[in-house]
């Protein structure tokens, strides 16, 4: 692709009436997304951030993210990206703008059992999950039951196998969680898709303490399996702290979350891998795909003797959350919802 910032900043103009572009710089990427995207400042001193899509399947990702977006703006307390304007390219490529979003990336490894933003975490997602099914359907997203889902993971396992790539402990470790349809019964729920800690945004008080203030990164929003968005905080986060997040999206959501929601989170993760094997042959790059093929090599040395459901480890007074297959310990801490 050949966006540069001074020429999305150009179609930024176009599609937005009313601005009047005075610089542009870069701007990051959406990952595996080909995209090309820029910062632009227009002379009312407002900052817009401006993407670009040439293939038309990268095109339905963006007016998808813009689309779900713009359906969850009201419903949540946060701000997300919501479009301002977008407009077709004569090669049926699409451009949509926003306005920036205040604040930078939570980090995942760093969050704690204790800190506000940890529980803060939890409701935000208790939020999103909290949505009626039918505002994304009637939208045209996708939409799935939970056999269909596991039908789809287990349609892409089949497509990894077939590449040779992939170790043959990893394909036996996730059959067997793909073909357990126990750990599939789950109520699907409108999701972000692939929440990670780039997507949520936090400013800083003059307390000190965090304030998530924005959720970005829509375009693979979808009625699905809640544990999609889990999937980067179990892989990143730390145990006590994932525990954290679950028990008080647990109490925050309008029905209980189903007891395999994070097993099925941290089959996700692992799964990651497979989409970045993926991308790798779709690019055509022999170093991505023999990069991606060492990282499942590394991941299958990782796991070796590893479950996905591990036993509870050895602490004082062990109890179990109903809503989880995840042990957590009895204390006096919380967010102090009932």
């Amino acid at each position: 692709m050949s966006h540069t910032p001074a020429h999305l900043a150009a179609l930024a103009s176009a599609a937005v009436p009313g601005l009047d572009p005075v610089a542009a710089g870069t701007f990051p990427p959406a990952q595996r997304v080909s995209v090309d995207a820029a910062s632009v400042q227009d002379s009312q001193g407002r900052t817009w951030i401006v993407r670009a899509a040439d293939s038309a399947g990268t095109a339905l990702a963006l007016d998808a993210g813009a689309a779900a977006a713009g359906l969850v703006a009201r419903r949540l307390s946060v701000s997300v990206p919501v479009s301002r304007g977008s407009l077709t390219l004569p090669d049926g490529g699409r451009v949509h703008v926003h306005a920036a979003m205040a604040g930078h990336a939570l980090r995942l490894a760093g969050l704690e059992p204790h800190f506000p933003i940890t529980a803060a975490l939890g409701r935000l997602l208790a939020a999103v999950h909290n949505l009626e099914p039918g505002v994304f359907e009637d939208a045209g997203l996708e939409s799935y039951t939970s056999e269909e889902y596991r039908q789809r993971r287990l349609a892409d396992l089949d497509r990894a196998a077939a590449t040779g790539r992939v170790p043959a402990a990893l394909l036996t470790r996730w059959e067997a969680a793909l073909e357990n349809v126990a750990l599939w019964r789950f109520v699907p729920v409108p999701v972000h898709g692939g929440l990670a800690g780039r997507h949520v945004l936090v400013t800083v008080g003059e307390d000190g303490e965090p304030t998530i203030r924005g959720l970005a990164g829509w375009r693979r929003a979808k009625v699905a399996d809640p544990a999609d968005d889990f999937a980067a905080l179990v892989r990143d986060g730390d145990p006590e702290a994932v525990i954290e997040v679950a028990r008080t999206y647990a109490r925050s959501r309008s029905t209980r979350p189903d007891r395999h929601l994070l097993t099925r989170a941290k089959l996700v993760a692992e799964l990651g891998y497979v989409a970045d094997l993926f991308d790798a042959l779709a690019a055509g790059y022999p170093d991505a795909l023999d990069v991606a093929s060492a990282r499942l090599s590394q991941l299958a040395a990782d796991l070796d003797g590893t479950e996905l459901m591990p036993p509870p480890p050895p602490q004082a007074a062990p109890v179990t959350d109903p809503s989880y297959d995840v042990p957590v310990r009895a204390t006096d801490g919380g967010d102090g919802a009932a």
